[in-house]
């Protein structure tokens, strides 16, 4: 019994060490190499035995008692100047940033900072407006659809495509950007579903990630049920990770989100989607043949005079097509949108948007064409984004593409 007594007052104690414990968690950067981690700096308690040096990542981690927390924090490196700072208000979860220099001239520049994964989104989206370009801009580039059919490549699109962002349309019904194809090119069409198409590239652009989760992850007022973390950085970006829904949605999708350390411009979203295993009604109508398996969104950006502009847009998804009578499935569909912008012109856009056909709507799957021989040879986005193998393979199995491309045009 006395054995037993000693055994809980064991446990007790060590309950309590660790409860009064705290993991002091950080970086340190060599800020006269970019920015670059700074492995084996010292860190340490001041007037302690506490600390230990960092990894080749620069990253430490120092379990300490919370009681030193009222002490201060010294980072230090051989030819480098030491740096001291409070770490009174430090918590559980944040992530220390200290930048060394060997200037003693740049002591005062240096910059440390001790912010979660909350912060820093709150921060990103705090600074939207003052990062994002939101002028008129047309941006021009290259735009490619394939759709796959039971795993065999059926329908290929190809387009140079401006599309005006922030300008208002005249269409009553409109999307917010408006797009203008220049040149297309199109394969023979071989899908066997049925499928009536919608206005892909279109989609593509009125759902990009920015636009589309301003009332999820990227409402500073919701950002708690996200649960945010820090899962990945350089010297350069930030990688938050977060779990969201959506409405027609129960289960957890998944989110990526890169931000810039000095701007805290959100540069790169992926965004993961996923079948509600609980959904029976579907959105569009209660006799739908479409059953989402997966879907995956990816949206870029680019600094261009000193704002964020959309650089690429990208999105694949598979989908289940049922047989409405049995139940079964009768096609397996994958498709696959790009669009990668190139060019950039934000001084003339209303004088481009006036002399040009944009409009709310394209119709990339009828359109008649002149097929264009000289453009798409010389085409340099094609080189940037070659043709996978197996599309061509699969598309040519009966008349080579050049004459597909020709004689869809017609």
């Amino acid at each position: 019994m006395k054995k037993g007594i000693i055994i809980a007052c064991v446990f007790a104690t060590l309950a309590s060490f660790a409860q009064d414990n705290i993991y002091l968690r950080g970086f340190v950067y060599d800020k006269d190499a970019n920015n670059a981690p700074l492995g084996t700096a010292a860190v340490q308690i001041k007037n302690s035995q506490l600390g230990g040096l960092t990894d080749d990542n620069g990253y430490f981690e120092v379990p300490i008692p919370k009681m030193n927390l009222k002490d201060s924090l010294k980072i230090s490196y051989v030819g480098y100047v030491p740096q001291a700072m409070s770490i009174t208000a430090y918590k559980e979860g944040d992530t220390l940033r200290v930048y060394l220099s060997s200037s003693a001239e740049t002591k005062q520049e240096v910059v440390i900072v001790a912010m979660n994964a909350k912060g820093i989104l709150l921060k990103a989206i705090a600074n939207m407006k003052q990062n994002l370009l939101y002028d008129s801009l047309i941006a021009t580039g290259f735009y490619r659809q394939s759709h796959k059919e039971n795993g065999k490549y059926v329908r290929l699109i190809e387009a140079d495509a401006s599309v005006a962002f922030n300008c208002k349309s005249p269409y009553q019904y409109s999307f917010h950007e408006l797009v203008q194809i220049n040149k297309q090119r199109r394969a023979e069409n071989y899908e066997t579903n049925g499928d009536i198409h919608g206005d892909h590239i279109v989609d593509l652009l009125k759902e990009n990630p920015y636009s589309y989760n301003k009332n999820n992850f990227l409402d500073p007022k919701k950002l708690d049920f996200y649960s945010p973390k820090i899962t990945g950085e350089d010297s350069v970006e930030y990688v938050i990770s977060l779990q969201y829904k959506e409405s027609s949605s129960m289960k957890l999708e998944r989110a990526k989100v890169w931000v810039h350390k000095e701007t805290f411009a959100m540069t790169r979203m992926e965004i993961e989607k996923f079948p509600n295993p609980y959904y029976v009604k579907t959105r569009y109508a209660n006799d739908s043949r479409w059953k989402l398996v997966n879907e995956k969104d990816v949206i870029e950006t680019e600094k261009v005079n000193d704002k964020y502009v959309v650089k690429s847009i990208t999105r694949s998804y598979n989908h289940h097509v049922l047989n409405l009578h049995t139940g079964n499935v009768d096609f397996i569909v994958e498709e696959s949108f790009e669009l990668y912008f190139d060019d950039f012109n934000a001084e003339s856009a209303c004088d481009v948007l006036r002399k040009g056909r944009f409009g709310a709507f394209t119709n990339l799957y009828s359109d008649t064409y002149k097929y264009d021989d000289k453009f798409w040879n010389n085409y340099d986005a094609l080189d940037e984004h070659p043709l996978k193998d197996e599309i061509k393979t699969d598309l040519e199995h009966a008349i080579p593409l050049a004459q597909q491309f020709v004689a869809s045009g017609k």
